[in-house]
């Protein structure tokens, strides 16, 4: 049996604890994989606070991994080399690390479920 070093194991939804974050117009809420594996990973649930005015700003990460699933809404998102890409419900996307990307236009009821690693990184405004 192996011993478990690291924190709590469960992210209840009736404790479930929604603050501000990168973003002021997103809410965010941390499922307790940070503290789980003391800072390899993030998960959090990102949801929309407020209408979409525009893009969101052009920007890099500083992180080894990033996966994104869309729960609820659709956007239209603007990755380097890629493009324009426009997701919906039950979509999942894949950002190399230190991808330029920006949203460019999200619904109101827009949120995702996102994991990173590590759990804390740098963000860098980018010009396009």
């Amino acid at each position: 049996m192996t011993e478990r070093t690291t924190g709590s194991f469960a992210a209840h939804a009736r404790d479930a604890r929604w603050g501000k974050d990168l973003r002021p117009y997103f809410a965010y809420r941390d499922l307790g994989i940070k503290d789980a594996t003391e800072g390899k990973v993030l998960a959090h649930i990102i949801r929309a606070e407020q209408p979409c005015d525009g893009p969101m700003g052009y920007h890099s990460h500083d992180l080894e991994f990033q996966m994104v699933y869309l729960i609820s809404g659709w956007a239209r998102l603007y990755f380097e080399d890629i493009g324009e890409i426009r997701v919906e419900a039950g979509d999942a996307w894949y950002q190399p690390p230190g991808v330029k990307h920006e949203v460019l236009e999200y619904s109101d009821d827009w949120q995702v479920l996102e994991i990173t690693m590590p759990a804390e990184f740098e963000t860098h405004d980018e010009a396009r």
